[in-house]
């Protein structure tokens, strides 16, 4: 019968077949693909399995499907993204440091707000630790457009420390923050699907910071990843997902919003009018390249654009202030993000890192 599993499956039993497939992995593949869930020390074991185990590219790309098939729960998400955290080089953030990202592959695809708002937000006071990569479902990461900025992102992690610590505004590129996971992201790349990955990297900030604004480009994972922010003590956590598609908040009607904090999850929506904003359309903000994307971030820094671009950015970075305790309010956040890009801060924030992360290093040797 279609969508059950095979009797000779669930009976079979959770061996190999041969020497060469015995491997720490193997047994968690086993149940995976029997559908079993598993408890969250059991998940943390399977990913370091996965991640630094002596299993084959294949049997790592048997597991991520067999997990993606099944489904994840928030307790396996929870117990994998820990080990995550623990195999990253850590940078030092402050307490209150904020991560502003999204999932990417949302069907509304417009410019990189979440890294436009990150140099916002910053500009307003907030300490920001962004994680960014490259493009993966498109060709406009945030590690793609930083780098049309003229922002250096493959630098070595002690100038993303120096850049944290001097100017409040870090992106951590994660092949850097995460090397140990780097055949594996390959083993992803290979496969072509979307698995567990693409949240965990939303869930595992090199920073460990405890306070994130996460967009994410299905509804029905809202709850799910507040699930796990919470069980991963989250201090104040949204996960937001745009009506109209958007992996951001957006302007373009209602936003859901699972808010994770104090051990709770909370679900609720928000529109541009919480924020002192007027609705806007977004379909005229997609782009097809990173040069686009950061064309657009430009002219909004520059005062040059004061339309729906400009919005978009502003209600993501007061979000972000909102959170990191910037804030009172949305309105009072909404107005410190367009005062950080009015005053010329947001610009004044890329133009130092800018001149950060391209700093030659010099070696004492």
């Amino acid at each position: 019968m279609p969508g059950t599993k095979s009797d000779w499956l669930l009976s079979a039993p959770v061996t190999a077949t041969n020497a060469k497939a015995d491997t720490p992995l193997f047994p968690y593949l086993a149940r995976l693909m029997r559908g079993e869930d598993l408890a969250r020390d059991e998940a943390a074991d399977f990913f370091r399995a996965l991640a630094v185990g002596q299993c084959g590219s294949i049997q790592m790309a048997a597991a991520l499907t067999a997990l993606t098939a099944k489904g994840e729960t928030a307790d396996e998400l929870a117990g994998m993204a820990a080990v995550m955290r623990e195999l990253a080089i850590k940078p030092t953030a402050p307490k209150n440091a904020v991560d502003i990202a999204g999932t990417g592959s949302s069907s509304a695809k417009t410019f990189n707000v979440s890294t436009a708002a990150a140099l916002v937000a910053a500009g307003a006071g907030l300490i920001v630790a962004k994680q960014s990569n490259r493009g993966v479902t498109t060709k406009s990461g945030s590690a793609d457009v930083l780098g049309e900025l003229g922002v250096k992102v493959a630098s070595e992690t002690d100038i993303a420390q120096t850049s944290l610590n001097g100017i409040g505004l870090s992106f951590l590129f994660a092949p850097k923050f995460h090397p140990s996971l780097n055949r594996l992201a390959d083993v992803r790349g290979r496969l072509g699907i979307r698995t567990c990955l693409n949240v965990l990297g939303l869930l595992a900030n090199p920073a460990m910071v405890s306070r994130q604004l996460i967009g994410v480009w299905h509804p029905s994972l809202l709850e799910p990843v507040a699930k796990v922010l919470s069980l991963l003590k989250a201090d104040l956590a949204w996960v937001v997902h745009g009506a109209d598609g958007l992996d951001e908040i957006s302007i373009n009607g209602k936003t859901h919003v699972a808010a994770a904090g104090g051990g709770e999850v909370r679900a609720y929506t928000i529109s541009p009018e919480d924020f002192g904003l007027k609705p806007g359309k977004t379909e005229h903000l997609k782009v097809a390249s990173a040069k686009e994307s950061a064309h657009i971030i430009l002219d909004v820094l520059a005062s040059r654009r004061r339309d729906e671009a400009r919005s978009l950015i502003v209600i993501n970075a007061a979000a972000a202030l909102v959170i990191g305790g910037i804030a009172r309010d949305p309105m009072h956040a909404a107005r410190l993000a367009e005062q950080s890009i009015d005053s010329g801060q947001a610009q004044n924030k890329l133009e130092r890192l800018i001149q950060v992360t391209n700093k030659k290093v010099v070696s004492s040797q």
